[in-house]
């Protein structure tokens, strides 16, 4: 899932190289990660009840490649920084979750990397990286072939009655955008998903309340949406309307090369819809702009659920952290 990229004045009195500090975050297995413009942070609900937190310095290909980043590559840059720490936040979460309930803990931890010690190596459950590598893997190929290759194969083997190019790439572009919608619907009814879409809604919740400039407790991120503008649920929609777009441009030459040409461009259509996000964020109070977003708003009902206190807690935590303040909650 990529993070949502809100921003909101300095209020952490860090230098940025723009009048605003980005903020970005992301659900993970009992927890959430935040990221600000010089650390990126991970809190995590111990099964014990304690919250681990965990804070890395943040490196983007932004800030190693200044002139480069802007379009194309600014989104690509965004994507690969979000995938990189996404990947990395989720293996650590995943490990945390199965800790043992009553095993020794180290509490609450800053400024450190990696996995909190657990006890001796064999003892110690969890994913390996190569699992991890693999499970991501099967993710990416299943990404591509559900949501690229499934419809331009369906969408081909309907090719004589869609006689019509525009018309049968609004078909491809709409099939493809069903399956999206039945994909996300069905996960929601997976238990273990719909937690990890509880903490999704608290990150959002959390960020909205520090772009309101309130204080940043369970109590006042409560009162905001589990929508936002810049959400990777709303940013993956706008992706396959985009793809509708640039895909209709390509004619409709034979299937192995169709499914070639949208993979290839897949990139293109992430840096386009990426600026498309990043303008409706600058502009998210506009009505204009909130009526176009309105579907990728609505489709979140799908991916966040209503958080408990206890959830909002960790996105907090994990914000302030990343904000290099001290956390809020200490544990249970």
């Amino acid at each position: 899932m990529i993070p949502s990229l809100s921003s909101a004045p300095d209020r952490a009195g860090e230098p940025d190289s723009s009048d605003e500090i980005q903020v970005g975050g992301q659900a993970v297995i009992e927890g959430v990660v935040m990221r600000g413009p010089k650390r990126w942070a991970v809190a995590v609900r111990r099964p014990s009840g304690e919250m681990y937190v965990t804070v890395n310095t943040t490196s983007t290909l932004a800030q190693r490649f200044p002139r480069l980043n802007r379009f194309p590559l600014r989104g690509i840059f965004v994507l690969v920084d979000s995938l990189v720490i996404g990947i990395k936040s989720l293996s650590l979460s995943a490990n945390i979750s199965l800790e043992e309930p009553d095993g020794e803990g180290e509490g609450k931890e800053e400024g450190t990397k990696g996995e909190a010690e657990e006890g001796p190596e064999e003892e110690k459950k969890g994913l390996g990286f190569w699992e991890f590598a693999i499970a991501i893997v099967l993710a990416v190929v299943l990404f591509l072939g559900l949501f690229i290759v499934v419809p331009t194969v369906i969408a081909k083997s309907l090719d004589r009655y869609l006689g019509n190019t525009i018309l049968y790439n609004l078909f491809e572009g709409g099939l493809r955008i069903t399956i999206f919608v039945l994909y996300l619907a069905a996960m929601s009814l997976l238990p273990d998903l719909r937690r990890v879409f509880e903490y999704h809604g608290a990150e959002h919740k959390v960020v909205h309340a520090y772009e309101a400039g309130g204080p940043l407790t369970p109590e006042f991120a409560g009162r905001f949406s589990t929508a936002h503008m810049r959400c990777g649920t709303t940013f993956v929609l706008v992706v396959l309307v985009i793809s509708v777009l640039i895909f209709s441009l390509f004619g409709r030459p034979a299937l192995w090369l169709r499914i070639v040409e949208r993979l290839a461009i897949i990139p293109l259509v992430a840096s386009i819809s990426y600026e498309i996000i990043r303008m409706a964020g600058k502009h998210e109070h506009s009505l204009v702009v909130r009526v176009i977003m309105a579907p990728g708003l609505w489709l979140q009902r799908l991916t966040t659920r209503e958080p408990d206190q206890e959830k909002l807690e960790v996105a907090i935590d994990a914000l302030n952290a990343a904000m290099g303040k001290q956390a809020a909650a200490d544990g249970a």
